[in-house]
């Protein structure tokens, strides 16, 4: 056996992509840290200011965010990641109890790249997880230190309740 060559066993273990989970019921975080146990590292945060603050020190791969929030509106903590250069790439998956159509397009409106409703399936939410970290990687690699979409961003569907037709 040569002597220089490395083995895979002595190899350091990768480390895992890390996930920020916003949500006020602290319940929910022991749940969601036992299903994506091993899979990511996960971060919890109670509030969207807990929320910026933790984005702050370390930024996460990922990030997992209710809607509904003691100290601001979900909504608008997508808007303001998505408006900020900084966290303009973060993935962003909603995760709520809301499960209308509306509710969901608001979602996507307000800058979502996915959106489950509670409660979620062990799976499913993971692959959904691993499906958005792929599509980041993916990005990273295919943007050659250009700004911006690969395509352009697709308009929203006209709202058929707002249609004007009275």
């Amino acid at each position: 056996m040569d002597p220089h060559r490395v083995s895979s066993l002595e190899l350091p273990p990768k480390p895992l992509a890390s996930v920020l989970f916003v949500d006020p019921a602290v319940a929910l975080h022991e749940q969601i840290g036992a299903m994506l146990q091993g899979l990511f590292e996960v971060r919890y945060a109670v509030s969207a200011a807990e929320a910026l603050a933790a984005l702050e020190r370390r930024a996460p791969d990922l990030l997992v965010l209710e809607v509904d929030l003691p100290d601001a509106d979900g909504l608008q903590l997508c808007e303001q990641l998505r408006a900020n250069p900084a966290t303009r790439g973060l993935p962003i998956l909603i995760l709520t109890a809301r499960g209308s159509i509306q509710e969901k397009v608001a979602g996507f409106q307000a800058g979502a790249d996915d959106y489950l409703v509670k409660p979620p399936n062990q799976r499913f939410f993971s692959s959904r997880l691993r499906l958005l970290l792929r599509i980041k990687n993916l990005q990273k690699k295919s943007y050659s230190g250009s700004e911006g979409p690969i395509m352009p961003p697709v308009p929203p569907p006209p709202d058929p309740e707002n249609s004007g037709r009275h």
